[in-house]
């Protein structure tokens, strides 16, 4: 008998100590904040807004596998298509990756920690014009006119109406850092993050969003 509670007690303790050493398997982060685009983007789009939202798992305290989804708004530049009468635009990045992230969530004990992301998945940049543009006849046919969707000639001049419209899917890669403050004693944490992204596309979508949220574990 005595054996029995002994043991009992002895699997408890195990239980308890593991308790209060163990953390969540299950890793969820969402945020939002800035994306400044990089050229050749840059010469195309400005600063915007960004969302970001992301699952997955924690193999141990250090490292974990995450998916996640970006939206990145990269607001038009008409300046070099038509200063006056500029018809309005938008421009939208969407993104599905598969990430890989080494964290360390208490430097010194304290609440503050540091990680690095990276990782790579499918992007894709839809562009638009709400309204015909006309262009004048014999424009050349710039990079900034197939950014937008408008149609060229085989002269390499741009068709004098059309309506734009154009998406483009490709390839790319991510990474990144971020610093991270827990909340209480809790898994929840604010998180501050910067990544720098790349799509393959003909036109290569470039940019860094800084992105403020909160994570759990």
């Amino acid at each position: 008998m005595n054996r029995t509670i002994f043991s009992i007690a002895a699997i408890l303790g195990c239980a308890l100590s593991l308790s209060a050493q163990d953390y969540s398997k299950f890793a969820f982060n969402i945020g939002g904040g800035v994306s400044a685009p990089l050229n050749p983007t840059a010469k195309f789009a400005g600063v915007s807004g960004n969302f970001d939202t992301g699952a997955g798992y924690n193999i141990t305290r250090h490292h974990a596998l995450l998916g996640e989804f970006m939206w990145s708004g990269l607001p038009p530049n008409f300046s070099t298509l038509q200063p006056v009468n500029a018809p309005f635009g938008n421009i939208n990045l969407y993104s599905l990756t598969a990430n890989y992230r080494y964290q360390a969530d208490r430097l010194s004990g304290s609440r503050f920690g540091v990680y690095l992301i990276g990782g790579g998945g499918w992007y894709y940049r839809r562009a638009t014009v709400d309204k015909n543009y006309i262009a004048p006849p014999g424009t050349a046919c710039q990079p900034i006119y197939t950014w937008w969707g408008y149609g060229c000639t085989a002269n390499d001049f741009v068709y004098t109406a059309t309506i734009a419209s154009r998406g483009v899917s490709a390839g790319g890669l991510n990474a990144g850092a971020g610093f991270t403050i827990r909340l209480a004693d809790s898994g929840f944490k604010f998180y501050v993050e910067s990544r720098y992204h790349y799509a393959f596309s003909h036109i290569p979508s470039t940019l860094v969003p800084v992105t403020f949220g909160f994570r759990y574990n």
